[in-house]
């Protein structure tokens, strides 16, 4: 009834993309995740990620701790195992999801700052703009400092998203469109 982890886990990659058309930085952050518990468990059990129990996941978050990851990686990481195993159970690979009981830690959230003026011209000067990449560099900085888009939909701009004369950038995120001024 085991599967082998390798093909577990080439199974689960297809069906966060097909299915659950997860973005390819959750899929890249969920196999990385399921792929530690499998080398934890290689190590530190005699089990196979299909037939691990609660217990050794509640032995490998409590190793993740010990090991001084942050609330906010434990976190993930459970989510990405809770995931895993519910798709587990679809297939009819497990009889019951071992991770369910698993509980986050209460996540504290970080304290926004701001930059000062002088901060914020420092900032944009850094680029030297001595090169193609200095002014790339530099028109990025200037893009994210005036616009407030996000750095996923900064990434992802081609030249046709920006209008300069309408003053108008299109961005694609998260399978949303956004026009921001410019």
């Amino acid at each position: 009834k085991t599967m082998p982890d390798s093909e577990s886990l080439a199974t689960f990659e297809h069906y966060l993309a097909t299915v659950k058309k997860s973005s390819a930085n959750t899929i890249s952050s969920y196999l990385r995740d399921v792929r530690q518990l499998g080398s934890y468990l290689s190590s530190h059990t005699d089990e196979e990620l299909d037939t691990a129990t609660e217990d050794e996941l509640e032995g490998y978050v409590s190793w993740l701790r010990a090991a001084g990851k942050s609330a906010a990686t434990v976190s993930r990481c459970i989510a990405s195992l809770k995931c895993f195993y519910a798709y587990l159970v679809t297939l009819g690979r497990m009889e019951e999801n071992p991770a369910s009981a698993l509980v986050p830690e209460k996540t504290t959230h970080m304290l926004l700052f701001f930059l000062t003026s002088k901060e914020v011209e420092l900032l944009l000067e850094q680029p030297e703009c001595v090169d193609m990449k200095g002014y790339r560099d530099r028109a990025m900085l200037e893009l994210l400092y005036a616009t407030g888009i996000r750095v996923s939909e900064l990434i992802s701009l081609n030249v046709g998203d920006v209008n300069v004369a309408a003053g108008i950038i299109r961005c694609t995120s998260k399978g949303k469109e956004r026009f921001i001024p410019l």
